[in-house]
């Protein structure tokens, strides 16, 4: 099945990074080409796709990270090929993917087979690290706007002192991964000092999918590092269940996503994090979306235990997720 993920995407790729060829070939044989043209166009039905319920266009643009009049110019020629349905008129239009057209189920497949990759990608470099016995603090997949095909970028947080070693061992530990998913990692190392450098540096690492350790989840450069006590964080969790909790009322299917996104995750997480995960399936499973944002909220030791993995956080795009963090901020 890997190869089969692989060669898709890579077709996917070439759909929508060619340039305007010279000439053009029948819509009605070559259907892929209108649908998959643009990255745009990839975006917005990556989005439409991963949800059963309909979407306002400005839900579609944030999640799919573009700008809003790029997304109404995507949507109105996605809409004319057949593949996205517009509901309602005016101010309250909403769009969908329109399950009757011949290619929405292959294409849901493809999109399907995209996260497998990534969330196969994630398990089999956490596998690898499970055993890690180094001082370093973190181990993360970085998330550059710009990456080569193929090449899976890490951060390593760790000291000054254990820097170098850890990089090389982790570059060590994830041979295994490389040859299993034909990729390459390249593992880059970061102490304290480089964190608190660059504002740029502190914005990358807020969106990073965590392999190993902790990443706190408010860091700040002031001198002599970061404190980050339990009570911080229990504060910090409860702004951010009380943010999720305001989007469930408009954006239902945000429960469905998390599901699906536990049934991915759960066989490579470690115990602990399967018993937690396995929490939050069953809450996710048997209460109505008004019982989740109540339980949300509660002044409960689980409620409080639970948020500080709260599964909303990985199926918002970076920018929600980004925006989520900002508006949470002390």
């Amino acid at each position: 099945m890997g190869c089969d993920i692989v060669v898709s995407l890579t077709i996917l790729l070439y759909l929508y990074g060619m340039r305007n060829p010279a000439r053009s070939q029948d819509p009605l044989q070559t259907p892929l080409n209108e649908l998959l043209g643009s990255e745009g166009a990839v975006r917005v039905l990556r989005v439409l796709a991963a949800s059963r319920q309909p979407m306002a266009r400005t839900q579609v643009a944030r999640r799919a990270e573009l700008n809003p009049s790029g997304v109404r110019r995507t949507l109105r020629h996605l809409a004319e090929t057949g593949i996205v349905e517009v509901l309602g008129s005016g101010r309250n239009q909403a769009v969908r993917f329109r399950e009757q057209h011949p290619l929405a189920a292959p294409l849901r497949l493809l999109f399907g087979a995209e996260r497998h990759l990534f969330d196969r990608t994630v398990g089999q470099a956490r596998s690898q690290l499970a055993g890690l016995e180094l001082p370093v603090t973190a181990v993360w997949l970085e998330s550059p706007e710009t990456r080569s095909p193929g090449t899976v970028e890490v951060g390593v947080l760790a000291s000054p002192e254990g820097l170098e070693e850890s990089v090389a061992a982790i570059q060590q530990h994830l041979e295994e991964a490389e040859e299993t998913l034909q990729m390459h990692f390249v593992v880059h190392g970061y102490t304290d000092a480089d964190r608190f450098a660059a504002g740029d540096q502190l914005s990358r690492l807020r969106n990073v999918t965590l392999l190993y350790g902790w990443i706190p989840v408010d860091w700040r450069g002031d001198e002599g590092g970061p404190i980050v006590r339990h009570d911080a964080l229990d504060r910090r969790g409860r702004r951010l269940a009380e943010a999720v909790a305001k989007l469930l009322p408009n954006d239902p299917s945000l429960v469905e996503r998390a599901r699906e996104w536990i049934d991915r995750r759960i066989e490579s997480a470690d115990a602990r994090a399967q018993h937690e995960l396995r929490e939050w399936h069953r809450i996710l499973s048997s209460l109505t979306v008004s019982q989740i944002q109540a339980f949300l909220v509660e002044d409960t030791e689980r409620a409080e235990r639970l948020r500080q993995s709260l599964p909303f956080l990985e199926v918002l795009s970076s920018a929600e997720r980004a925006e989520l963090m900002n508006e949470t901020r002390e």
